[in-house]
């Protein structure tokens, strides 16, 4: 193959390149807004408002950064 070749190439290759592009786009979007995992997904959006969590951090000791209790 020659450089004239490549050349002639180019359009077809960047054709073949933005559609593959488009069509993982597509597949990603379809995985994120699937039925199937919109459950887990609303799990993982609240799991900061846990309350079991919240429970644990009150009965135990309150540690700054160093590790050293507060009071």
């Amino acid at each position: 193959m020659d450089f004239s070749t490549l050349e002639a190439l180019k359009p077809t290759l960047i054709s073949f390149q933005t559609l593959a592009l488009l069509v993982l786009f597509a597949g990603i979007v379809w995985w994120a807004f699937g039925k199937r995992r919109k459950g887990k997904f609303d799990d993982a959006a609240n799991s900061i408002f846990d309350e079991k969590e919240e429970q644990q951090h009150r009965q135990g000791a309150e540690k700054d950064r160093a590790g050293a209790n507060k009071e």
